[in-house]
């Protein structure tokens, strides 16, 4: 069978399954088969295909285990991380999170001490550590199992984090930070979610209780607590949720300072800053 073969078989299959990306998905497996980049599949459509090979990763994604998981790793900010059963899945999404944690970082004075709550993989701090390194790094999650993976990432990709395994914030409790960025469990136990989600991905990372704020008012009561006087707080947000985060916050003293859309334009990250103390005029 050629190349151009299986790759046809494969994402009409896939389309059949519901998988939306299935011309993505066939051409990123038979590039792992061949261990090719993607252009050599169009360049060489005539090449030979181990179909054995290629069916065995493709009857996994069949069953809705999420590709990253089969091949072992996804792209993020533009650089490979490693990813496997009990660890998030970088999201697309998340990296409007470093978007906006980098505009903040790159106009201060002084390099920041961050601290990235609830890392799993290590997206997130390692890239804001390799696009940042003059700042200060912590990555923290209450996953052993994640925490290894994000030092396979830090090691592989350079990056000079510290990784703490932590329940929240209990074991940074005499820490404090600049800024601290987190993309929390925030789906609420109603809530539908696809097969490849919730079949697989850790439920622990997911899943923050019954409304999908739980997380969020853990931070709003204690957070404070953890940043300098003029320390920032971003958090990633479900697509139905930034309103209501933002009003959480606020109910608990802290000052809005904006939202940011993703590229469907939903609102998916909330920074918000301690509340600054008026002095009463005498």
């Amino acid at each position: 069978m050629t190349t151009q073969n299986w790759l046809e078989n494969a994402k009409a299959a896939l389309r059949s399954a519901g998988m939306e990306a299935a011309s993505m998905e066939a051409q990123l497996i038979a590039s792992d088969v061949l261990q090719v980049n993607r252009a050599s599949l169009f360049a060489h459509p005539e090449r030979e295909f181990p179909a054995e090979a290629g069916n065995a990763l493709l009857g996994r994604r069949l069953n809705f285990e999420p590709l990253a998981y089969i091949l072992g790793w996804r792209e993020f900010y533009g650089r490979r991380f490693n990813v496997r059963p009990g660890v998030l899945i970088p999201r697309q999404d998340t990296e409007v999170l470093v978007e906006v944690a980098l505009e903040y970082a790159r106009l201060s004075l002084i390099p920041l001490r961050i601290l990235d709550l609830g890392t799993g993989s290590g997206c997130i701090a390692i890239t804001l550590k390799l696009e940042m390194p003059d700042c200060e790094v912590w990555a923290s999650d209450i996953s052993q199992s994640a925490l290894d993976i994000a030092l396979e990432n830090a090691a592989s990709l350079h990056a000079d984090i510290r990784l703490v395994h932590s329940d929240a914030f209990e074991s940074i409790q005499n820490e404090q930070f600049d800024l601290i960025v987190s993309n929390p469990p925030y789906i609420g136990l109603p809530e539908y979610l696809p097969n490849d989600v919730v079949l697989h991905e850790p439920y622990q990372a997911l899943f923050s209780g019954e409304t999908g704020l739980e997380f969020y008012q853990l931070l709003a009561e204690t957070g404070d607590h953890y940043l300098t006087g003029a320390g920032r707080l971003m958090v990633e947000v479900g697509y139905t949720q930034a309103q209501e985060v933002q009003s959480l916050f606020e109910l608990r003293g802290w000052s809005f300072v904006e939202s940011r859309l993703d590229l469907a334009q939903i609102p998916r990250v909330v920074v918000i800053e301690r509340a600054k103390i008026q002095a009463n005029d005498s």
